[in-house]
Order: structure tokens, then C-alpha cells, then sequence
């Protein structure tokens, strides 16, 4: 399979996570991750807070170009979506094979949140009861 955004080579990788472990293509050159059905909703919960959250991801420019799908045999055009945690990733999904593609850097900045929305997040769930 050739990455989307780059047309390098993806390779798969493993990724460890708790009671998880997923087989990814990762492309060699940009670094994106090419996720099949429902597996990036398997880690999509996983937030790890951190004092500052630094991220590193495209400029919204490049996160919209038009990509197409490396999975389906006939390559459809992907479509466009803000992560609902995350509205400055802008991720990449194939209506057909309903596979994810996210740039390098998008996977962590879904992924981490800062220490002070995180204590904010959680006195929200205790106000709700």
C-alpha cells in the first residue's frame, strides 16, 4: 500500500497500548498512519494529560488536500473531518473500506490533553452526578 499524502511506502508497525495491541501501516517517509475499520476507535479514548500540550501537526492547508483512499482498489477520494476531541485535526476517512488516515503528530494531539482541561473535564463529570 503507498501513502496517501507522500506516496512513500507504508509499512506495518505494531502499537502497544494497554490491553491493545494494533497492526498499523505507517508510511516510512511522512510518518502518517493509515488506520483499517474501527481500529482507531479502539485507541481514540486514550487521553494522557500533560502540563503543556505541545502540538506538532500539518497546517490546516495541507490536512485539507484531497487524498485518496490507498486500501480500496479503485482509490475513491477520501473525506474530510475535525476530530470531535481535537477540532485543529482534520482527519481523513474512505466512505468505501471506512478506513482513518491521520498525519503524523494528529494520533498524539488527539491523544494528550492538558493537565488544566483535564482536571476541568473531570469536575464536570462530578457536577453532573
Amino acid at each position: 500500500m503507498d501513502c496517501p499524502r507522500c506516496n512513500g511506502s507504508l509499512s506495518k508497525s505494531r502499537l502497544e497500548e494497554v490491553n491493545l495491541s494494533l497492526e498499523l501501516d505507517i508510511c516510512d517517509d511522512c510518518g502518517g498512519i493509515w488506520f483499517d475499520q474501527g481500529e482507531l476507535a479502539s485507541i481514540d479514548k486514550i487521553v494522557e494529560p500533560h502540563l503543556i500540550e505541545i502540538r506538532k501537526i500539518p497546517s490546516q492547508k495541507d490536512q485539507l488536500e484531497a487524498m485518496y483512499c490507498p486500501s480500496c482498489y479503485d482509490h475513491p477520494l477520501m473525506q474530510k473531518a475535525e476530530h470531535p476531541r481535537d477540532k485543529k485535526v482534520i482527519l481523513d476517512y474512505c466512505d468505501d473500506c471506512k478506513g482513518i488516515w491521520l498525519d503524523k503528530g494528529e494520533l498524539e494531539a488527539i491523544q494528550k490533553d492538558n493537565l488544566f482541561k483535564t482536571i476541568s473535564n473531570f469536575f464536570k463529570l462530578l457536577a453532573r452526578g
